[in-house]
């Protein structure tokens, strides 16, 4: 008889989760972290260290903000412009952060 592998997988992974609560906050914490990234990049028209003509503005620093969870709370970095409109609502973990 065969067994099912994945069955024993998948009862693995969960078992990891529910033992390491942290862990699934500092994974959900660093995908918004590389999202609001992402949004800045196309915000201002290229990536860090990237020189072209339709860049719209220059990163300036980071604000550290909090956002709360399922998950727990996160600790983030929302990246800045120096010149230029910040990007207004991009995302909805965006716009939750603005609002605090």
């Amino acid at each position: 008889m065969t067994t099912d592998h994945r069955r024993v997988d998948a009862e693995l992974v969960q078992e990891v989760l529910l033992d390491e609560p942290g862990i699934l906050r500092e994974i959900v914490e660093r995908v918004v972290q590389q999202i609001l990234e992402a949004e800045m990049t196309e915000h201002i028209g290229a990536a860090p260290y990237q020189r072209t003509e339709n860049r719209a503005g220059q990163p300036n620093g980071y604000k550290r903000r909090t956002l709360r969870t399922r998950v727990g709370t996160l600790k983030l970095l929302v990246p800045r412009t120096e010149k230029g409109p910040s990007p207004r609502g991009c995302s909805p973990a965006t716009r939750e952060m603005r609002r605090r």
